[in-house]
């Protein structure tokens, strides 16, 4: 087993594309912790800016170099011919026919390669962990000869390719999963006549819930439980406590389990959710007003399924005012000013059992991609490790 420099085994391999304006252009990105190239919407090349492109051609190994350090580290195929890059993009290829570039990119995402990176891209922030050509290239690692190297990049691949596969049958599972939710609680395939025939209603938020803020004066002393509210309707999460002495809030607000709740700034995109018990006591800020429901008349979590729905989003954004979508803030009283279609409470709580249902299922699937994650990066270090 010998030992190599990086740089005396490959070349950056640097393809100028001159830019028509009236031509279009698919970019690339590199997705980090090892996870591929993407590829961006077409653009004309007159909406590209002021940056210097360059070709991607199957076979290279494509580096970001300043992502790298978190594993955004990619082999180009041919489903990456004709597409480009910007600078920022380092094209490797090999200087002889000793090194298989495939075998470079699983080494370098593994565990010791990965370290090799760190060290060529130095920093204790993201914007000072610049992969240097030089630091890239002066790297040492070890090389089989050819034809191990082959039967490495054969069984790997041969691994890696089923994750990727029960990964992608998992994401097109959590795609369908998103959908059913707002499926069930919309019932498009209804008509007006027929929902009114089964007791629905068609009510305007203000009849169903109130603004419901419990104001808190800060104490310096107190450390604040804290949640946000994930874009596309997929709930709260927990965030870092709020120290008491450190924020500049004079007021915070206590939510309680059942309330429904929202992110005035981030509502365009889904930031609506309804408040379970794990959450009940902690706070948020004045840019997370919580309203509370009647529960004689809305189960909360049919309310959070309906709210999972786009035409939901891009309605109260429509009636906001801002510079600009990213900038407008829904106020409470559009959400309350906002028609529902409102199922019998009967109706109301089958929807909540999918739910129910819906998130137990997406909970089983995370399992099993955090186990076939982990299946992936056991089959390269495991490679890589009697190698070093």
């Amino acid at each position: 087993m010998k030992r190599v420099r990086v740089g005396d085994v490959v070349n950056l391999e640097r393809r100028m594309v001159e830019i028509d304006p009236f031509e279009a252009y698919s970019l690339i990105g590199v997705y980090s912790f090892g996870k591929g190239i993407f590829h961006r919407d077409p653009q004309l090349g007159s909406e590209l800016g002021d940056y210097r492109f360059f070709a991607i051609e199957p076979g290279d190994l494509v580096l970001s170099n300043i992502q790298a350090w978190e594993g955004a580290i990619a082999y180009a195929t041919e489903r990456d011919r004709g597409c480009i890059g910007t600078h920022r993009f380092l094209t490797y290829v090999p200087a002889d026919a000793g090194v298989d570039m495939e075998y470079l990119h699983y080494y370098f995402l593994s565990e010791s390669g990965h370290a090799l990176i760190q060290q060529a891209a130095p920093g204790s922030v993201t914007r000072n962990r610049t992969l240097a050509i030089d630091r890239f290239e002066n790297l040492e690692i070890p090389l089989p000869d050819f034809a191990e190297q082959r039967r490495i990049v054969g069984r790997l691949g041969a691994v890696l390719t089923e994750v990727r596969s029960g990964r992608q049958m998992l994401d097109h599972s959590d795609r369908l999963s998103s959908a059913l939710p707002v499926a069930a609680a919309h019932r498009q395939d209804i008509s007006v006549s027929d929902r009114r025939a089964r007791g629905w209603d068609l009510v305007a938020l203000r009849n169903l819930m109130r603004l419901d803020l419990d104001e808190v004066v800060v104490d310096p002393a107190t450390l604040y439980p804290n949640v946000g509210i994930l874009s596309f309707g997929r709930g709260l999460f927990e965030k870092e406590p709020i120290d008491g002495a450190v924020t500049s809030a004079k007021k915070l607000f206590r939510i309680r389990a059942n309330q429904f709740i929202y992110s005035r700034l981030f509502a365009f995109e889904g930031a609506y959710a309804v408040v379970d018990e794990r959450y009940d006591g902690y706070y948020v800020s004045n840019e997370f007003p919580s309203f509370a429901v009647d529960l004689a008349r809305v189960d909360p979590a049919f309310l959070g399924a309906y709210f999972r729905s786009p035409t939901v989003w891009r309605d109260l954004a429509g009636s906001s005012k801002g510079l600009g979508v990213r900038r407008q803030r829904v106020q409470p009283e559009a959400i309350l000013d906002y028609d529902v279609w409102l199922p019998t409470l009967d109706e109301q709580r089958r929807v909540a059992r999918t739910v129910q249902l819906v998130s137990a299922s997406d909970a089983a699937r995370s399992r099993v991609k955090t186990r076939l994650d982990a299946l992936g990066a056991a089959a390269l270090n495991q490679t890589f490790a009697t190698l070093s």
